[in-house]
């Protein structure tokens, strides 16, 4: 990749993580921004692509890039019990009526997702317990945790034709925007902890349902 692109990806084959500088600019990151923004932001990027080492092709990848099972049998069971669950959960959503996400195809993307904003979400109450006494401040109304959750939202906030989101719904490995978002935090504890989601609230799911990959 040229270094003013803004994405970021990770190589199996050499077991690395790249981050172009060109995606550390807002609503990624900011140095003069909230941490929350920057954790929900650039970290949770950056957990999702260390994420992929441990995804469900990544993991079959050892620390020199060799194709190998290096997990015990345990291991691998109990992760493709989770990463099944996660699947089921993404078969069910529709980008437009009667066209459903493929939670196969996306499961990596997911994971990655799904681990990337578990991750930068304890290394944010990491800092804030480091840095700020344990108790991020209130600003515009809102808590630490909920900036958070808000600036990785903005992450995946876009516009596509119909036509677009039919044929992304078919061959993309990564799920639409919206699924990024509301299918991911409807798995992690700490979001509904943040709003307040209770029961009868749209994306609430029971504790029993939600998928916890680490």
């Amino acid at each position: 990749m040229p270094p003013q692109i803004v994405n970021a990806y990770y190589q199996a084959e050499m077991n690395d993580v790249v981050i172009p500088i060109g995606i550390l600019q807002p609503p990624n990151f900011d140095p003069n921004a909230d941490a929350a923004a920057n954790f929900g932001g650039i970290l949770s990027i950056v957990g999702h692509e260390v994420g992929h080492g441990f995804d469900d092709k990544g993991s079959k990848s050892d620390a020199n890039g060799l194709l190998r099972n290096w997990w015990t049998k345990t291991s691998r069971l109990d992760f493709e019990n989770r990463a099944n669950a996660l699947v089921q959960q993404y078969n069910q959503y529709e980008p437009l009526p009667g066209v459903h996400v493929n939670g196969k195809l996306t499961l990596g993307e997911n994971i990655g997702d799904l681990g990337g904003v578990t991750i930068a979400h304890r290394a944010y109450r990491a800092y804030v317990n480091e840095h700020q006494g344990g108790e991020a401040p209130v600003i515009d109304g809102f808590t630490g945790d909920q900036r958070f959750f808000l600036a990785n939202g903005q992450l995946w906030s876009w516009i596509s034709t119909e036509a677009y989101s039919r044929q992304a719904a078919a061959t993309d490995n990564h799920s639409p925007g919206k699924f990024r978002v509301n299918g991911i935090v409807r798995n992690v504890d700490a979001w509904y902890e943040a709003f307040d989601v209770k029961p009868g609230d749209s994306l609430y799911l029971p504790k029993e349902e939600r998928v916890v990959i680490w």
